[in-house]
Order: structure tokens, then sequence, then C-alpha cells
């Protein structure tokens, strides 16, 4: 419903370039390409961005491509969901159907799926063959890249078997999660190394922050240090001072001394028995001194592998009650390697000389959010159910997301990089934020969604060859699924729509008292006029919410693989995404290309 009918999409031919490419060098499924092949992949634009050429629309990844509809096919499809949507809603809501033709139906249809799958599973085999398991999906160019989508259960153990078996299988030379790094972030569960050897994945230096250090007498060496997360709102700030080590403060815990004032501030990490001592409090409490930034000296030789200063919502309430101060630190905050920040402390105590770092804050598009923003996140995630149905479900102790833990490992394992592929939770919930307005562009992109249903619903009970079979996925899924995890998974859902199913009264219950006591409806008919409110709004904001969860995100992140794929000359890939974003992906790689 979102990708090409909502524009008007191409005819693109094979690129000569490609297929001389391909002739002269050869294509091997995991061959990296050489630096000339490369410069020709990315050298051309992505799909709706980039400066427009003569030729652009005959060039894109050298990838043949069918037409696709446009004009009076997109008013063919048009008329076609009306008179479905038209058949299908006037059987279902206005004609009398027997209890033994709705069970006969029933059967019939179940019948018919299973055997459509049997049918489609050995007369119709995929792309992939039998080195993939039934719930991945693939997508190979003739320039010779390749895709291997796993579509997973986010709380399913076969899902993490799946992703190993694919990366094991397919040897990728990139794998690709649906996750931003914060929340990848906040999913790993790995202790810091004290050294970082070859299967230890480390920062990349160009992420991290150099910072020049001088002192009087010696000569001046860089120290790259791991950013916080806040450090980017002074980007392009320069930073100059010189480094003070507070012996009676050495590890930040109170509001810092005069010997501080426009000074760089030196701390140890954490705290000597225990205390409370995040990043952020350290940070306001150097501020409080009057320094100007604040170097943290870590406990190994080993840095974070993103940025630091990230709380869980309970630990900023704690620091925001310490310091009355809901937004970011005022300071920006740098952790040192333990063996650089112990040379700093031991130039520091040194005395007759001053010891100076400067430095100048990077840009960063790390995603960062103030406490006041993450409590209204927090507060949306609640109310829409979200947040109860995985709140309950980690109650039971059931492991959410392990998938893309296993990709992380199975792919630092093969010395592959993986990387991060959907959009930060800001963008997630500006995105819903416009979605949910009643525009009326909105309305009628809902009223458009209910007159695709009938079709949308038959693709996804009888899925076509090149589609990720959702529905027997499902299945698959909750075969694996033990005793615990259903039990948690349907007591949770009956917890989250409970809740929304309480939100929604209350909507209709006010604008149905607001008409009764103005007399346009009458008492006895305010519950019915209530259930239709509730209807209505239902209508309008399940296909605005598809849009905003599934659909948009489903657009960025096919982006996000063409643009990183292209950055890291990748031929191969493993893609890791839900099972509801699948085949939004894979009909967007089909049709422009990777």
């Amino acid at each position: 419903l979102q990708g090409p009918v909502a524009r008007c999409a191409r005819v693109v031919c094979e690129d000569p370039s490609c297929i001389s490419a391909r002739v002269t060098r050869g294509t091997g499924p995991g061959r990296m390409p050489d630096e000339e092949e490369t410069q020709e992949l990315l050298d051309v634009p992505l799909r709706g961005g980039g400066s427009s050429t003569s030729n652009s629309d005959s060039d894109t990844e050298g990838l043949s491509r069918k037409e696709e509809p446009c004009g009076l096919w997109r008013v063919a499809y048009f008329l076609m969901d009306v008179v479905a949507s038209v058949l299908f809603w006037y059987v279902l809501l206005f004609v009398y159907i027997p209890d033994n033709a709705v069970y006969t139906s029933l059967v019939v249809l179940a019948v018919s799926m299973l055997l459509w799958r049997l049918y489609r599973a050995y007369a119709m085999p995929s792309e992939g063959g039998d080195e993939v398991p039934y719930t991945c999906g693939v997508v190979t160019t003739p320039c010779g890249k390749e895709m291997f989508l796993v579509a997973t259960i986010h709380i399913s153990p076969r899902a993490p078997k799946d992703v190993e078996l694919v990366i094991d299988k397919t040897r990728p030379d990139v794998a690709m999660i649906e996750l931003d790094d914060e929340r990848l972030d906040r999913m790993r569960d790995r202790p810091e190394p004290a050294e970082q050897g070859n299967g230890v994945p480390r920062p990349k230096l160009e992420d991290l922050q150099p910072i020049r250090i001088t002192k009087w007498g010696s000569e001046p060496f860089t120290i790259h240090a791991q950013r916080a997360l806040w450090n980017a709102e002074w980007t392009d700030k320069r930073i100059q001072g010189d480094i003070v080590f507070d012996e009676c403060n050495s590890y930040g815990l109170t509001a810092g001394s005069d010997e501080l004032q426009g000074s760089i501030a030196l701390m140890q990490r954490g705290s000597p028995n225990g205390e409370f001592a995040p990043f952020a409090l350290k940070a306001h409490n150097a501020y409080a001194g009057g320094a100007e930034a604040v170097f943290i000296i870590n406990n190994s030789n080993s840095l974070p592998l993103n940025r630091v200063g990230g709380g869980s919502v309970t630990g900023d309430l704690q620091v925001a009650l310490k310091t009355c101060n809901c937004g970011f630190p005022p300071i920006p905050l740098l952790l040192l390697p333990q063996t650089e920040g112990e040379k700093l402390r031991d130039f520091c105590r040194q005395s007759g000389s001053a010891t100076s770092g400067d430095l100048q804050i990077l840009a960063d598009n790390y995603p960062r959010r103030t406490l006041r923003l993450r409590l209204c996140q927090a507060c949306a995630l609640m109310f829409s159910g979200i947040g109860i149905l995985y709140g309950v479900i980690q109650c039971f102790s059931v492991e959410v997301g392990a998938e893309f833990l296993a990709a992380e490992e199975a792919a630092t394992a093969r010395g592959i990089p993986c990387t991060c592929i959907d959009v930060d939770l800001n963008r997630f919930w500006s995105r819903l934020g416009m979605t949910v307005l009643p525009t009326p562009c909105n309305l009628l992109n809902s009223l458009w969604a209910w007159l695709a249903f009938p079709r949308v619903a038959f693709q996804v009970l009888f899925p076509p060859r090149d589609n990720i079979d959702v529905v027997g996925g499902m299945f698959l899924h909750g075969a694996s699924f033990p005793l615990k995890t259903w039990i948690a998974f349907l007591f949770a859902g009956f917890c989250a729509s409970t809740v929304t199913n309480k939100i929604l009264e209350l909507l209709g219950y006010g604008a149905t008292k607001a008409a009764e006591s103005s007399g346009a409806i009458k008492p006895e008919d305010a519950n019915v006029v209530q259930a239709y409110i509730m209807l209505l709004v239902e209508m309008y904001m399940l296909p605005q919410i598809y849009d905003a969860v599934a659909a948009s995100r489903d657009e960025a992140m096919y982006q996000s693989i063409v643009t990183k794929s292209r950055k890291m000359k990748a031929r191969r890939m493993v893609v890791v995404v839900g099972a509801g974003h699948a085949n939004g992906i894979l009909q967007r790689a089909r049709n422009f290309g990777l």
C-alpha cells in the first residue's frame, strides 16, 4: 500500500557499464568489488535523492527491472479495490450466513491455506534453495548483489537459530539488523573486557574524540576518547583549558571546587564504595565548580563500542532529583582509556607545570533524548499498549530480540561488520505523532487502506512465490515457544488490549456525554453512539499506526540497506527484521534494486 503505489515508478534498463563489469571481472557471490567497480556503484544516486541526470532513469545500479504500475494501471487497481471492498464488506456486514456455513467456510479456508503452502514450498522453490530456512527471503540482482532477509518473531527461540544458520550458510559481507544504535546498546549485556582482542568489537577511530594534550617540557600527543551521547549539543565548539585532578573529590561525587573554574576536570570512573555515580551526575557536579568539560578515567584500556551516558529512566530521574535539571548535562564528557587517563592524572599531580587539553567537539548522529522527552515517550509507549506488552513479557524472563544479538555475535565471530538500519526512537515518535493527526491526507490514506484490505488480506493468506509467508512463519515460530512464553504472550496481550480498550472507551464516553448534554442524541442511544465513535476511531487509527510503525520504517530501512551496502562495498548481505517488515523491504528491493 505504501510503496510503488504511492509514486509513479520508472522503466529501468540494465546499465551497459555494469554488464561489461560483470563480463570482464566475474561476479562470484562472495566477491568484493574492486575500486573501479565500487566507484561505479557509488556514483549512482539513491532513489528519490541526489541530482538527476539525463540517463538517471536507466542506469540505477545496473539492475534490469520490469515496468511498474502507473497511470491507467493505478486507476485499474483502485477500481478493483473498490469493487472487491464493496463485495467483501457487504457480505461480511449485511448478508446473513448460517453458523454451519461459517464453520464450513473457515475449515475450507484453512485447508486451502495449508495446501497452498505445501505447493509453494515443494513445487515453487525459493531463490535461496535449501540452504536457507522457510522464514528467509532472497533478492538477487543481475549485478551480483544478494540480500538474504530473515523474518523473525522477536520472542521466538527459533529466531536466533534461523539467523545463525543463514549467516553460517551464506557467508555474507555484512549483517544488518532492525535496530538503531541506542536500542542495540541497551540490549547488549556484554561486560567491557580488560583488553580488546581480535574477537571483541572495538569502536572505530573516526567515532572517537581526538584530544590534543600539551605539557610544558614534553612533546604534545593525542588521546582518542569515547564521547557522551549529549556532547553533540556543542558541535564544533573548541574547548581549551588546564586539566585539573581534585584529590579530595577524585570520583566527582560532589560539586567541584573553585579550582575547576575554566578548566577541564579529570575524574575516576564509578565510585569507591558503590555509590550512585553515573556519568551525567559527574558532569553536573563538575559544571557546578565551573569546569568547561569532564575527562573520565576508564577502568580498563578498552572503550565502550558506542556513546556513554545513556542510563535508565529511573537512573535519570535520580540525577534530575539531585541536580534539579531534566535536561542534558551542561558540559561535554569524554571517557579516556585507563593508561592515558592515569598518565594525565600523574601529570596533574606533578607540581611546577600545567597540563592542558585542546579539543573541538565532533558532530554526532547518535540519538539523544532529554529526560523530559524520554518520560513523554515512555507514557505514550505505555498508553499505546506496546510498553505493557513487552513489559509483561519481560516480567516472565522471556528474552526479546535475541536474534539481533545472535546476528551481531555471528558477524563478529566471522570478522564481518554488523550495522543497524532502523530509525531512532525520536524519528519513530515524530512520525507516529504526524500520522495520528486527522488531516485530510491522513483521512484519505485510511480510506484507501480499508479499500485495499480484501486484496492485501488475500495476499497474506495466500502469499505469492516471492513473498515471505508471514502466517506460516508465525506458526513455525509459535511451535518453538515453550509453555512459559505462551503464558507470557497471552497474558501480556490481554493486559495491553485491556488498557487500549479503556482508553478508546474514555474517548467515546467523553464525546457521547458532550453530545447527550447538548441534546444531539437521546440518552437511550448513548451506548450505540459510543460504540460507533470507538469504531470510527479504530478505523482511522489502525491504518495510520500501521503506516508509522511498519510502512514508513520499511522505506527507511530499505534506504539504509542500499546506502550502507554501497558504503561498505558489500555484494552479499544478511538482513534481520521482524516478520511485519519483511515483505515491505523485499518489495522495494525487487522494484528498485539494491
